[in-house]
């Protein structure tokens, strides 16, 4: 599942861990907090992994929407 998938780290600010991006041509960039310690960083990675198999960059609906659901409200 990884392949199509590029993972990079950036400074930013801390209310921010990670966030996923769908690529035009179907590949995905996951972009981690570089500030976060290694654990903190994995569970985002997982995170956005998650939305990624979980296909909710096909979904219509809010980004808010899609967080509820992905931590299980």
């Amino acid at each position: 599942m990884e392949e199509g998938i590029f993972t990079y780290y950036a400074d930013m600010p801390t209310t921010i861990r990670s966030f996923v991006v769908s690529n035009n041509d179907m590949s995905f960039t996951i972009i981690i907090n570089s500030k976060m310690g290694s654990n903190q960083q994995l569970m985002a990675y997982k995170h956005e992994m998650d939305h990624i198999k979980n296909g909710d960059y096909d979904r219509h609906c809010s980004a808010d929407l899609i967080e509820l659901f992905a931590h299980g409200a």
